[in-house]
C-alpha cells in the first residue's frame, strides 16, 4: 500500500510572489487560460504559481511578467524578489506605522483562515475604527490629504470584519493602550464601542492584557497567521519595517508567548464587562463637555 504524500505548505515568499503574478495578470485583461495559452504551460500550473502551491524554476517569474504585460519597475523588484533566499525570513520596508500596502500583509490578512495578535502599545490595526487609524497615522508623520485617504481605505478594507472572513480571529491588547486617551474623546468612545460591538461577533475574540504585565523580553506587537495550506507565519512589526517568520522555532516561540499572555489575560466576559463600564465613563465625559461648551 502506497503511503499518502504529505503536502508540500507554501512559503510566504511563494504566495507573496503568486498574489503579485495574479494582480499583474488581472490588470493586463488576461484570464488565467490565456497566460496557459501564451505560455504553453498548464492550466494547473498557472493556478498553483499564482497560490503559491508551486515552486518554479529559474526564469518562470521573468517570462510570466513578460508575458503579463508587468512594468519594468514591477520586472525588477519581483525578479529581485524571486532571487531572494526562501529560508524563513523576510524583511520588508514599509512607511512608519504603516504595513498595510505591503503585498505580502495584505495576502496574510486576505487569505489566512486564522489570525491571533499581541500589541503592547497600541488597538490592533485590525480593529481600529477610520477616525483613529487617521489620528495615529497623523501622529506618526502622515500627511493629510489624497494619500492618507487611501492608507486609512486600505486598513479598513483589510480587517476581517470588512472582508467577512470565518476566522477564528483572537486579539489581545493593554488596557492602559485605552486608559492612555491619546485620541479626542469622541474618537476614543468611537473605538470602544467598535471593540465591543466586535467582541460580540462569533469568532472574533477580544482579551485585555492587565496594565502592569510584561513580556520577560519586551518587543513591539506581533501576529501569528494560519492556514492549512501554508506554513504559519509570524508578523513582527517594527515602526519603518516589518519581519515576517516561518521557521519551526520562531513559530514556536511566539506561540508559547501567545500562550503566556493568554493566561494573564482578562476572559472574553470580562472584557466586555470592562469596555461597557469604561464606554459609560466616556459616554458622561462626552455630556459634560457638551454642557460646559454651552
Amino acid at each position: 500500500m502506497k503511503s499518502k504524500k504529505t503536502p508540500q505548505l507554501s512559503t510566504a515568499k511563494q504566495r507573496e510572489l503568486g498574489a503579485e503574478l495574479r494582480r499583474i495578470r488581472m490588470r493586463a485583461g488576461y484570464l488565467a487560460t490565456d497566460m496557459s495559452r501564451m505560455l504553453g504551460w498548464p492550466a494547473s500550473t498557472i493556478s498553483r504559481l499564482e497560490s503559491g502551491l508551486r515552486s518554479y524554476q529559474a526564469g518562470d517569474v521573468a517570462i510570466y511578467l513578460a508575458r503579463a504585460k508587468a512594468t519594468p519597475r514591477e520586472l525588477d523588484a519581483l525578479v529581485a524578489l524571486d532571487r531572494l533566499p526562501d529560508d524563513g525570513y523576510q524583511v520588508r520596508r514599509h512607511p512608519t506605522a504603516f504595513p498595510d500596502d505591503l503585498p505580502l500583509t495584505t495576502t496574510l490578512d486576505t487569505g489566512s483562515q486564522s489570525i491571533t495578535t499581541y500589541d503592547p502599545g497600541d488597538i490592533p490595526r485590525q480593529l481600529q475604527t477610520e477616525p483613529f487609524i487617521r489620528e495615529t497615522l497623523i501622529k506618526n508623520g502622515h500627511t493629510d490629504g489624497p494619500a492618507l485617504d487611501r492608507a486609512v481605505d486600505k486598513r479598513i478594507a483589510n480587517q476581517p470584519i470588512s472582508l467577512r472572513q470565518p476566522g477564528p480571529f483572537t486579539f489581545y491588547m493593554h488596557k492602559a493602550t485605552l486608559l492612555k486617551r491619546t485620541q479626542r474623546p469622541a474618537v476614543l468612545h468611537e473605538q470602544v464601542l467598535h471593540l465591543l460591538i466586535t467582541s460580540s461577533l462569533p469568532r472574533h475574540q477580544i482579551h485585555l492584557v492587565p496594565a502592569d504585565f510584561a513580556l520577560v523580553n519586551p518587543h513591539p506587537g506581533f501576529a501569528l497567521y494560519r492556514h492549512d495550506q501554508h506554513r504559519p507565519l509570524v508578523h513582527h512589526q517594527q515602526p519603518t519595517t516589518s519581519l515576517f517568520l516561518e521557521n519551526e522555532h520562531d513559530v514556536a516561540h511566539y506561540t508559547s508567548q501567545l500562550e503566556h499572555i493568554a493566561s494573564k489575560a482578562f476572559t472574553v466576559q470580562q472584557t466586555r464587562d470592562w469596555l461597557t463600564g469604561y464606554l459609560a465613563k466616556l459616554e458622561r465625559q462626552l455630556t459634560q463637555n457638551l454642557a460646559d461648551s454651552k
